[in-house]
């Protein structure tokens, strides 16, 4: 009797790679058919004839491999003597050729060429000069102790990827099972065979992931490619990586340029880094475009995804390249702290040539030499020498590579513009998560280069789907609350009328308490609303996120809120007997007086700060919560962070790129605990601003317009004169001396003079401010800064007013706080999904439906002309000087209601929004699954309600023996009658009148009744719904 067939892994999984490596250019070799002995790690037969043909001195005198191959033994073996991680960095070091040797008889060293690595993965030759074999059943071990690799891939008789397969036919199997028994057992027991290992893989034909030795397999990535779709998924996705990263071209690629060895600071373990394929993807496309001599481009990756690593790859890549000919490659960041973050990373890492130019000094002698290698800096540091003068070339070299991080900060202003002028003929790549487009800024159009215009000017975009679906970085969900209370208006206006009596407070005086009261501010310092939300954050840390072994970040408003927020979190924390767990304030302390001296404890040195970071990614140390209000929004990478608590207004790029500090990966390594999501507890409704966040910038929008600089200097000339005189005749404007100036301002005296004097500079100030730095002005240039300084004499300092605010201004708030009562923090009972693939189209189909008010389109392409001009300056003055008198007056306490109840009605709109937006996500996800199972007609019903209640009216109320096909009708009903009704249809007899008669030329089309139960309820539901 014939045995029943049996798929087996080997027969399966295993027998396909093999075969679809073949047809990569690979040559199968039976594991038991390689000239090597089961203890052997290297196929020393094929090894020797590769170094004779990539080394002359070998060639002329065979006998000298003797000298070598002891060498490459030795370092083989240290693996289990030295350790793996220092094995595996020194025998990489001599893959690339990076290893000097003098042989017996020689006077210099020379390298040792072990493969030849002269390929180009663009275009992926096969090097002649080198042997790529794919062996399968790989034995490897003494007897007893021996194991068998699944598919093993060498190149010179070298063992560089080791590959698990699993059986497809399990579903309790997965490629995790193989990548754990690479990990955790293979390595471990037999860590001489994976000194010379460049990565490790594991399949069973559902996914395929690879990692690095040291990396657990819980944090293996995928591979794939920016040009397939995102929710590519299953064998297609297999076959798409394997074909990707193991053809012998990219195999040698990341040898040479992508593979970096990390010593993390204090006592974190050394970690070997492998890219991910977005950053190789943006990397190739850098070097392609500095070879084609193209200006330079946009890379859009998503917050998380390693755009600091892509850097370090891309320097390694230009710098190993002598195409490129010794570039500078020059890194700009916007912030000192990321200048030793990004230094300690690519010090760490290995990464040759890197130097900070830590003045304006030190970089200009840096450019002005003709440094080489990797050079360090920030935007600041181009500020030319003096500002009036035209900025001048520092290096006029076309091989200097500008890699500009957070491309969408600092770079459309005079800095900007000085870099770019000091470097005329560089290279400008910028980096950022999260492109700005507005009125006066366009990432886009300022870095893309014009060959990308057709991919929207972006030459690499890494998405936040993508990202999420590659497991590159965790979804967010938000939970969202309700903060109430109640507002005593009456006895709030009494109370306030009674002090501003006794005070004897002017109605001016009494204006400006109440301006100054009435903000969004005076709502959030209420004592009683800090501790309420800090409670219901110190809650739900201690139920949700401490038992995870994870860690916590708090937004408040400002720095006020900061201070308050950490005393108030540290008493409820003790009071809760948790007195050991720290709470970290970080924010900016200046050095002006009026800063509170408390605050002083607060001012963290950079160094310091660091240490912050350390602390806080160290799973055992007790520092559980940051509290900050602007600082570590950005550039903050903590794994551990699991919960960010926002109770601060944020919009566009910053709200995404604060809300996405959760989104990294992380795994506890004692609890073995995995970060499934990200989570941001939202306590001020941001449900509208993070869809709007999320919908991404239009590269056609935005950007600075021109100006009409012809009619606006005229108009600029005339005003000027109008301003001088006959105001300031017999003046002499070139005398800087005080007695000039006091005749100046003795021309201005106080009252409508001086009112009609301040209006007319405004004017001058704001054209001023649309042409600069038009040469034009230059001839106008003394005059108008002899004005600015009279200006500057006679403006009124506003003392009085902070006098009166610092009398009275706590009284005020104490008043307000005291008629606010009944504060309650409430959840929702959300906890919806927001940045995940689902949720983000569902978001980006209500902005786009017009359910959520769109962001601004953008100013218009035309120029400014001198009309918006003469606007902006009306506008000004209005703004500065015009005052309010008592018809405009509201109370304190009608403003102070208003502001309460916009953040309740935001909340619950906030609410309602991420309700619609989970209902469309769950739509979408069952609609995908019907439309998988072949049934399209279900999955168009689902979407469009209108489909699915007519279907279901025609399904009950159609005669018996009906033959014809009812998704048919119902289509035609549903297009004729959103093509003849109109919105207004049912308000008139005329509509009324076609809609029924449309319906019944449908059902008579069909041979359907005209009349009865059928075409009274088809109707009925037309007239309710459409």
């Amino acid at each position: 009797m014939t045995p029943p067939p049996t798929f087996s892994e080997s027969s399966t999984v295993q027998a396909w790679l093999v075969e679809r490596l073949v047809s990569l250019g690979w040559t199968h070799v039976q594991g038991r058919d390689l000239p090597r002995q089961k203890t052997d790690v290297l196929v020393e037969d094929w090894l020797v004839e590769a170094m004779t043909r990539l080394n002359p001195e070998i060639a002329e005198e065979p006998a000298s491999v003797d000298e070598v191959l002891p060498l490459i033994r030795m370092n083989v073996m240290s693996a289990a003597t030295d350790g793996l991680l220092a094995a595996n960095e020194s025998m990489t070091t001599m893959l690339r050729g990076q290893r000097a040797v003098k042989y017996i008889g020689t006077e210099d060293y020379t390298p040792l060429r072990l493969i030849d690595l002269s390929i180009d993965p663009a275009t992926d030759p096969i090097s002649r000069e080198n042997t790529y074999v794919v062996a399968d059943e790989v034995t490897f071990g003494p007897p007893g102790r021996e194991r068998r690799f699944d598919v093993v891939l060498y190149v010179n008789g070298i063992p560089l990827v080791v590959i698990e397969t699993k059986t497809p036919v399990k579903a309790s199997v997965s490629w995790l099972n193989g990548a754990k028994d690479l990990a955790s057992v293979y390595v471990p027991q037999h860590p001489t065979f994976f000194a010379t290992n460049l990565l490790m893989a594991a399949t069973e034909g559902r996914a395929f992931h690879y990692g690095a030795i040291g990396q657990p397999a819980v944090d293996w990535q995928m591979w794939g490619s920016l040009e397939d779709p995102y929710d590519l998924d299953g064998f297609e996705r297999v076959a798409r990586s394997v074909d990707l990263l193991l053809r012998p071209g990219m195999v040698l690629s990341l040898l040479r340029d992508y593979v970096l060895f990390e010593q993390p600071e204090g006592s974190g373990a050394p970690r070997k880094l492998l890219p991910r394929y977005p950053q190789v993807e943006g990397v190739e496309g850098i070097h392609a475009k500095v070879l084609s001599g193209r200006p330079g481009g946009l890379i859009e990756h998503s917050q998380g995804t390693g755009k600091s690593l892509l850097m370090g790859f891309g320097a390694l890549r230009l710098l190993n390249d002598d195409r490129v000919g010794a570039p500078t490659v020059l890194v700009v960041l916007d912030r000192l702290d990321l200048i030793e973050q990004v230094q300690r990373q690519f010090l760490t890492a290995g990464l040759p040539r890197v130097s900070v130019a830590e003045s304006k000094a030190e970089l200009r002698d840096a450019l002005r030499g003709d440094q080489r290698g990797i050079v360090l800096t920030t935007i600041f540091r181009f500020e030319r020498e003096n500002k009036h003068t035209a900025p001048m070339a520092l290096n006029q070299r076309d091989n200097v590579i500008v890699f500009v991080d957070e491309a969408h900060r600092t770079q459309e202003g005079s800095l900007a513009g000085d870099m770019r002028a000091a470097l005329p003929n560089a290279r400008f790549f910028g980096l950022t998560g999260t492109p700005v487009v507005d009125t006066d800024r366009n990432t886009y159009t300022l870095f893309g280069d014009p060959e990308d215009e057709a991919n929207g000017w972006v030459m690499s975009r890494y998405t936040v789907e993508r990202s999420i679906a590659d497991g590159a970085t965790v979804p967010i969900h938000v939970e969202t609350r309700l903060v109430d209370s109640h507002l005593d208006k009456e006895r709030l206006d009494e109370a306030f009328r009674e002090m501003a009596d006794e005070e004897s407070l002017t109605e001016e005086q009494r204006e400006f308490l109440t301006g100054r009261a009435a903000q969004v501010k005076t709502i959030l310092l209420n004592p009683d609303r800090i501790a309420a939300v800090c409670a219901d954050i110190v809650d739900h840390y201690i139920a949700k996120v401490a038992p995870l072994g994870m860690k916590a970040m708090v937004v408040a408003y400002d720095r006020e809120l900061v201070v308050a927020y950490e005393a108030e979190i540290s008493r409820l924390l003790a009071d809760r007997g948790h007195a050991d767990w720290a709470v970290q304030v970080v924010m900016s302390v200046g050095s002006s007086k009026d800063e509170p001296q408390e605050w002083a404890k607060y001012d963290l040195p950079r160094d310091a700060e660091a240490r912050v970071k350390k602390r806080f990614n160290d799973a055992d140390d007790p520092m559980r919560f940051v509290v900050v209000t602007a600082k570590f929004l950005t550039g903050f990478d903590a794994p551990i962070l699991f919960v960010q608590y926002l109770d601060k207004p944020l919009r566009k790029h910053t709200l995404f790129q604060a809300i996405t500090r959760p989104n990294r990966r992380y795994t506890n390594r004692q609890t073995g605990q995995e970060k499934r999501y990200g989570l941001v507890v939202d306590y001020v409704g941001l449900g509208a601003q993070i869809a709007e966040a999320l919908r991404g910038s239009d590269p056609a929008a935005g950007g600075r317009r021109a100006v009409d600089v012809d009619e606006l200097a005229a108009e600029f000339t005339a005003r000027l004169d109008a301003t001088l005189t006959p105001r300031f005749e017999g003046i002499d404007r070139s005398d800087t001396g005080f007695t000039a100036l006091q005749a100046a301002m003795q021309r201005l005296p106080v009252g409508d003079a001086r009112d009609a004097f301040a209006r007319e500079f405004t004017g001058l100030q704001t054209i001023w401010e649309f042409i600069h730095p038009d040469p034009v002005l230059a001839q106008h240039k003394h005059d108008y800064q002899w004005l600015a300084k009279v200006y500057e004499a006679v403006k009124p300092t506003g003392v009085s007013n902070e006098l009166l605010w610092a009398r009275l201004g706590a009284k005020t708030l104490d008043l307000v706080h005291g008629h606010i009562d009944n504060v309650n923090v409430t959840g929702t009972g959300l906890e919806e999904v927001i940045v995940d693939p689902g949720s983000i189209q569902a978001l980006r189909d209500l902005v786009d439906a017009g359910v959520i008010d769109p962001p601004d389109p953008g100013d218009d392409p035309n120029v400014i002309t001198l009309g918006e001009v003469i606007e902006t300056i009306d506008a000004r003055i209005r703004r500065r000087f015009d005052t309010t008198g008592g018809a405009i007056y509201k109370s304190l306490a009608d403003q102070i209601d208003r502001l309460r109840a916009l953040a309740i009605q935001r909340a619950e709109d906030n609410i309602e929004l991420l309700k619609r937006a989970l209902e469309v996500a769950k739509l979408m996800v069952k609609a995908d699954r019907l439309d998988e199972e072949g049934r399209l007609d279900e999955a168009e019903r689902l979407l469009d309600p209108n489909i699915g209640a007519l279907t279901q009216i025609f399904e009950e109320y159609k005669p018996e023996g009906t033959a014809v096909i009812i998704e048919d009708v119902v289509r035609d009903i549903d297009a004729i009658v959103k093509q003849v009704g109109g919105p207004t249809w049912r308000s008139t007899q005329d509509g009324d009148r076609t809609v029924r008669k449309e319906i019944r030329t449908v059902l008579k089309r069909y041979a359907l009744p005209l009349t009865g139960p059928l075409f009274d309820n088809a109707y009925g539901y037309v007239a309710e719904n459409y």
